[in-house]
């Protein structure tokens, strides 16, 4: 019932400055997702506010680049409108490295991924190896997966055996 102010939007959001949270809230008011008054008090116009979201749990980092231990350590919990993210149940990741720039995923950005354990050729996934998670472009071939990096300084991961743990869905650029 009260409007956040900018350095908490900056906090929560896990911004790095006050410029940044005010950016986002003047793209959320250009696309009509949220209303301002003169003296900036931010309120969500009521056609969307009776809209469904979803619950998903930012549960840490996942590596672009090198794959690293898997940690699940939730951070926050925001609610997603359905409309944009769809339904079905959904985790944050925070993107960590470089390997996966060239499709626009970069080093610190969020990851919207829909949590299930079979993929298509070409989806970008969260691969669990050895207990490692990392997201790359699956690759089924006949005799092995191929976890394919889109980055070129990165080499293919080639394995018999891979456990998919989400496909990203979407990409929310940090600042």
């Amino acid at each position: 019932g009260r409007s956040p102010s900018y350095r908490q939007i900056m906090r929560d959001c896990s911004l790095k400055c006050l410029a940044n949270a005010q950016k986002y809230v003047s793209v959320l008011q250009t696309r009509g997702a949220i209303e301002k008054d003169n003296l900036g008090k931010i309120f969500i116009p009521t056609n969307l506010s009776k809209g469904k979201t979803i619950a998903a749990p930012l549960v840490g980092k996942v590596a672009c680049g090198t794959p690293i231990l898997a940690e699940e350590n939730i951070e926050m919990t925001p609610q997603l409108p359905t409309s944009i993210f769809g339904a079905g149940e959904t985790m944050l990741l925070r993107a960590s490295g470089d390997s996966m720039i060239n499709i626009g995923i970069n080093d610190g950005d969020l990851l919207v991924v829909k949590i299930c354990n079979t993929a298509e050729d070409g989806d970008v996934v969260v691969a669990l190896l050895n207990d490692s998670a990392t997201v790359k472009t699956l690759r089924k071939k006949k005799d092995c997966i191929i976890l394919h990096p889109e980055n070129p300084k990165y080499e293919d991961i080639v394995t018999k055996e891979v456990m998919i743990q989400g496909i990203v869905k979407h990409v929310i650029h940090s600042l």
